[in-house]
């Protein structure tokens, strides 16, 4: 392996990130989303991800992917600096003081089924739905019935089932941003876990779409029809495939229209149109629940019949 593939496969992205640009948000060995501040990135839009034990990128609001080297030339250095950086010939920038590797104390492990339960009973006890869910489509009723909790600092807890119905982890949705990421797990180590809708598994067929929040604006939609699935954004994990029709959504970005080629290869299924008026979330907002629905039932129509040549 010649010198630049292996310092490509060995640097920790989110570190060199945080020295060359602490404004974004990154933290050393943490993946995430962070602030692409090279082109001017106010919301946070670069995923840093490990796949295969090597980092990688992708800025959702270019399209651009890769790897650190890849990183480099898209924010602006030239070959030649990208090569002497990974390298380690060009003198990098301090890490600030905030993320500066310390001995860490161990922390207990969470209790997920207790921090969920209190958070639950937070929300059950709130008079208005919280900031944290507003213009996301539901009502607090609605929010209390599908098991979401509120955190004291007012961040949404998400608990996310298996096709089975077990509690395998919980998403939470921060009120406010947090080093640069509005998304995190309660707990470490359990990847990127699909959101089931209740009852999975009752339904003639399956929809497939980006972001749990969307599925939970598209099951209260439609989920007499389809069973709904939520993954967690274009990278994550893919619901395993049982042979019923499967119709998969995605935003109409560059990042959705790159990502529907790997859905669709894993998946099959019917690759649907995406919606004209923003995400499931801005539409059942917007134009209320049953446009949603007319929306997503005619797409899933007019794709059926494309397929079988009607």
């Amino acid at each position: 392996m010649d010198p630049l593939t292996q310092a490509i496969d060995t640097v920790d992205l989110p570190e060199l990130v945080a020295r060359l640009f602490p404004e974004s948000g990154a933290r050393p060995g943490r993946p995430g989303l962070y602030r692409a501040v090279w082109r001017g990135d106010k919301k946070p839009s670069l995923s840093l991800f490990k796949a295969g034990g090597v980092w990688f990128f992708r800025d959702h609001a270019t399209g651009e992917s890769g790897n650190a080297y890849h990183l480099l030339l898209a924010a602006g250095f030239s070959k030649a600096e990208a090569v002497e950086i990974l390298l380690g010939e060009r003198p990098l920038p301090e890490l600030p003081k905030r993320l500066r590797r310390g001995k860490e104390k161990p922390k207990p492990p969470v209790d997920l089924g207790a921090a969920l339960s209190e958070a639950q009973a937070r929300l059950r006890e709130a008079k208005e739905l919280p900031e944290v869910l507003k213009g996301r489509g539901l009502t607090l009723r609605e929010a209390v019935l599908l098991g979401m909790g509120l955190s004291p600092e007012g961040d949404l807890y998400l608990p996310i089932h298996d096709p089975e119905g077990r509690l395998v982890a919980v998403k939470v949705r921060h009120l406010r941003p947090r080093d640069g990421q509005r998304y995190r797990y309660l707990t470490r180590g359990c990847g990127t876990p699909p959101w089931y809708g209740p009852g999975y598994g009752k339904r003639a067929g399956v929809l497939v779409v980006e972001g749990e929040l969307n599925a939970v604006a598209l099951y209260l939609a439609v989920g007499d029809l389809l069973d709904v699935v939520g993954v967690a954004g274009v990278n994550g994990t893919l619901p395993e495939p049982d042979g019923r029709p499967t119709f998969l959504l995605l935003d109409g970005d560059e990042a959705g229209r790159k990502a529907a080629e790997r859905w669709q290869a894993e998946l099959g299924g019917y690759l649907l149109a995406p919606l004209e008026d923003g995400d499931a979330c801005e539409v059942a907002e917007a134009l209320g629940r049953e446009a949603l629905r007319k929306e997503v039932l005619a797409r899933v129509a007019e794709a059926f019949l494309e397929r079988e040549g009607v």
